[in-house]
């Protein structure tokens, strides 16, 4: 970062308008000293020349000092805005990689679906088998809505079936098929162009094969909506009326995607930088700043994948609304403003008071000589010392508010992301449930006259494995009794009564097949008393009508689910977390979800003084406060939900996000 600064100091001070102002005012105020110093010699025989070269000197220190605050105002702002990129792209790659691996586990899950391996088994399919698969997978795509097609192949390369084409046929050839019939017992994912898929813009595909007692039969794909996803990623990090400047690139510095307002001055190769540096992109000099992904449970994503960001330099002085008054806590705040700035401003104070024992000294010594006319002369040079001195006092104030508008504004983003990734998290597990409800599987079983409680148990162990941010899952009847477990430790609740407020009651009374319903969060014996969320959905009959005749109930891991999100969105400076930063969930009323800290049980109230209206008003809001005798900059986020999520699906819960950074 120094090399970067140091390298580019002049280039980033022509951009930062405010910089610019006080060196100008300051360049001013030295010419007039000049001239006014100079009408002094030729004037003022009479006045002892030691005094004069006293005042010298003093602009010569004021100088010296003014070249190191320039520096340092530059210094200290560009490396706030880098550092904010850079830590905006390792939140965006982050997600991505958090999202493509909930894709992992749905193909592999798929993969084992019974219609689709029937599909592939019946060697006399008809029409009717190809619009039950296109019901089936269709459902499967509007329930999990990342996806935008779905493909069936069978080994020997040919096409059965595409969701978005159901006329395409013929014969494909493609690297994903050979890998996926290759390795049967793990997915594959492909990013680029493919036959499979229409058009010249490269898809990211996710494939398994499909096995029939060991022998694979075909090949199923989901294609994922690559460009609206990492659109929507990147947009949520934007700052108001800010362009969308990131990028996403392979491991070759190649761009795969650039957001659509930049394609047309996108360039399309990167090198990869672990530092920051200055590139030219049509015509326009840009900050360019690069971050790899960090691994979640094991997964890294596609290899070696980085988020890019291209700030252009004119930008960099983007403005900080800061309408908060943080002169009170100046003096607690002082470790996010750099030493040398302190130093700067005590310098300019010890100076300026040279100055005034100067200009003292020299009005004695003219009243001594009777050198009337050298009165205005010291008069003037002192205003002007105390004009320098008040132009320091003000760009560094003025850093100093930036400084901590900006820390603000990081730690409002870095909430905002928290529970951006909640709310992304919980989506996964409304799909989940919605699906497994609608599994042909459950559905024969649960329906049979005399119900086949084992191969409900079957099903669900072998969805527990692919997906393990589920505590247990479960399968009851229309009495609502429990069926089955997925786990051997809640075996002794088959035949009980579902827990009240699990959300269960609630499917029996659903008419849409795609609803779901959400216990509140509570504690629950069937995730040990501890508290969480259960998603639920109807199992419908396939002889009746669709009348519902039980449901699945999911007990998400939230203890521990939850505590790896707040851990792993906590802000750090150069992968450091600065001791005492917390982040929680609670809910509306204060109720604490979970929680980084110790400090902070869940179940516990954790509710802080903060603008409500503007956390309602605008999603977020952030501030600095003084809680228990320590000064923190908070920053607090409520749920928007994500895509559907909490969006168009009726499903209603405000969480609020908290992020604390001790000062």
């Amino acid at each position: 970062m120094d090399v970067f600064l140091s390298k580019n100091q002049s280039s980033i001070k022509r951009f930062i308008k405010g910089i610019d102002r006080y060196d100008q005012t300051l360049k001013s105020l030295s010419t007039w000293w000049e001239k006014i110093a100079l009408i002094g010699k030729i004037n003022s025989f009479e006045v002892a020349s030691t005094i004069l070269e006293d005042m010298d000197n003093t602009l010569g220190q004021f100088h010296l000092l003014q070249k190191r605050l320039i520096e340092s105002l530059t210094n200290e702002h560009a490396r706030k805005v880098v550092m904010q990129d850079l830590s905006r792209c390792q939140m965006a790659i982050d997600v991505l990689i958090r999202n493509l691996f909930e894709r992992t586990a749905d193909i592999g899950f798929l993969a084992t679906d019974r219609d689709v391996l029937q599909f592939f088994k019946n060697s006399d399919r008809n029409e009717g088998d190809s619009v039950f698969l296109r019901q089936r997978l269709q459902a499967y795509v509007d329930i999990y809505s990342v996806y935008q097609d779905a493909l069936l192949v069978t080994p020997d390369g040919e096409l059965i079936f595409q969701l978005s084409q159901p006329s395409r046929g013929g014969k494909v050839q493609d690297e994903l098929i050979r890998q996926a019939i290759k390795d049967p017992e793990h997915y594959v994912e492909y990013f680029g162009q493919t036959d499979l898929m229409a058009g010249s813009q490269p898809n990211l595909l996710y494939a398994n094969a499909v096995r029939d007692e060991g022998r694979v039969v075909g090949i199923i794909i989901l294609c994922f909506r690559f460009q609206n996803e990492l659109e929507e990623i990147t947009n949520h990090l934007l700052f108001e009326q800010e362009e969308n400047h990131f990028l996403l690139l392979n491991s070759a510095g190649n761009v795969l995607f650039a957001p659509q307002s930049y394609q047309q001055f996108c360039p399309t190769h990167l090198s990869l930088s672990a530092s920051p540096k200055v590139v030219s992109v049509h015509h326009k000099d840009r900050v360019q700043v690069t971050t790899k992904g960090q691994p979640y449970q094991g997964y890294t994503g596609p290899e070696n994948w980085h988020m890019g960001s291209l700030l252009a330099l004119e930008n960099m002085d983007r403005g900080v609304s800061d309408t908060q008054d943080h002169q009170t806590l100046i003096s607690d705040l002082a470790g996010l403003i750099s030493a040398d700035l302190f130093d700067i401003r005590h310098r300019s104070i010890s100076i300026n008071d040279d100055l005034e024992l100067i200009v003292l000294n020299g009005i004695i010594t003219a009243a001594r000589k009777d050198a009337v006319e050298f009165m205005p002369v010291l008069e003037a040079i002192k205003k002007i010392g105390r004009d320098i001195d008040n132009v320091f006092a003000n760009s560094i104030d003025s850093l100093f508010s930036t400084i901590i508008s900006g820390q603000l504004n990081a730690i409002r983003l870095q909430a905002s992301l928290a529970v951006d990734i909640m709310d992304r998290n919980l989506y996964e597990r409304a799909n989940d449930c919605r699906w497994w409800g609608l599994s042909t599987s459950l559905q024969t079983a649960l329906s049979a006259p005399d119900v086949d409680k084992k191969s409900i148990r079957q099903t669900l162990v072998k969805i527990h494995s692919l997906y393990t941010v589920y505590h247990t899952l479960y399968v009851y009847d229309q009495n609502g009794r429990y069926i089955a477990f997925s786990d051997d430790a809640c075996q002794h609740r088959v035949g009980q009564h579902i827990e009240s407020n699990s959300g269960g009651q609630a499917v029996f009374h659903m008419q849409d097949i795609y609803a779901y319903s959400v216990s509140p969060f509570l504690p629950f014996d069937c995730y040990d008393g501890a508290y969480t969320y259960i998603y639920n959905a109807a199992i419908r009959s396939s002889q009746k009508n669709n009348e519902v005749i039980g449901g699945i109930g999911v007990v998400f891991d939230s203890t521990v689910e939850f505590h790896a999100i707040l851990k792993d969105i906590l802000p750090s400076d150069n992968g450091v977390i600065k001791a005492g930063t917390k982040a929680l969930f609670t809910s509306e009323k204060g109720l604490v979800i979970a929680s980084s800290s110790d400090a902070h049980a869940i179940g516990s109230v954790f509710f802080p003084t903060v603008n409500m209206t503007e956390l309602y008003r605008d999603g977020s809001t952030a501030t600095a406060i003084r809680m228990d005798d320590q000064v923190y900059l908070i920053g607090a986020a409520r749920s928007n939900g994500y895509r559907e999520y909490k969006c168009q699906d009726g499903y209603e819960n405000t969480v609020i996000s908290w992020v604390l950074v001790p000062c």
